[in-house]
């Protein structure tokens, strides 16, 4: 009766070590999506020379325009700092548009950058030569092998304990 109680113990402690890992494997899982930093998505612009508008469209998705949000429009013109604009928030969780004053030259070049608050950004250029690039956050892969590794060793650690019971 003994060897039937200590091997059903045994079978338990296993159970618990493996729900309590996909437990973690889950949370971490979901964490990661969560705590994602990600640059505005797109980003396009249109100037109207008669008035001197030039309106920059913004698509960035965020659960909370409070907390994420674009934090930096710079405006250049012809490669020169034409203005800079700093927020502390943004008009709608998905898609909102700026607008703004510029003196341009016919031929002149406008580059706009908007920068995440949370990290990244996004470059548009209207006029010239129009070589969008986008602003990568390097550090999302970082993010994802600390992941890994976390739930490697976690497992390897229940796997010991497993071991000696």
């Amino acid at each position: 009766m003994k060897f039937i109680t200590n091997t059903l113990i045994k079978m338990l402690k296993k159970k618990t070590y493996y729900a309590l890992s996909v437990f973690f494997i889950v949370f971490l899982t979901i964490a990661g999506v969560n705590v994602r930093a990600h640059p505005p998505d797109a980003m396009s612009l249109e100037f109207n020379s008669g008035t001197n508008t030039l309106k920059v469209s913004i698509t960035h998705g965020v659960s909370d325009n409070t907390s994420h949000y674009v934090v930096s429009v710079v405006v250049r013109v012809n490669g020169s700092i034409d203005q800079t604009e700093f927020y502390t928030s943004q008009p709608d969780v998905a898609f909102f548009i700026y607008e703004y004053t510029v003196i341009t030259n016919n031929g002149s070049t406008i580059q706009v950058t908007a920068t995440c608050s949370q990290g990244g950004s996004i470059t548009r250029t209207l006029g010239g030569e129009s070589t969008p690039t986008d602003g990568a956050i390097p550090g999302y892969m970082g993010l994802y092998i600390v992941l890994v590794v976390s739930v490697i060793t976690l497992l390897m650690t229940f796997r010991k304990k497993l071991k000696r019971i």
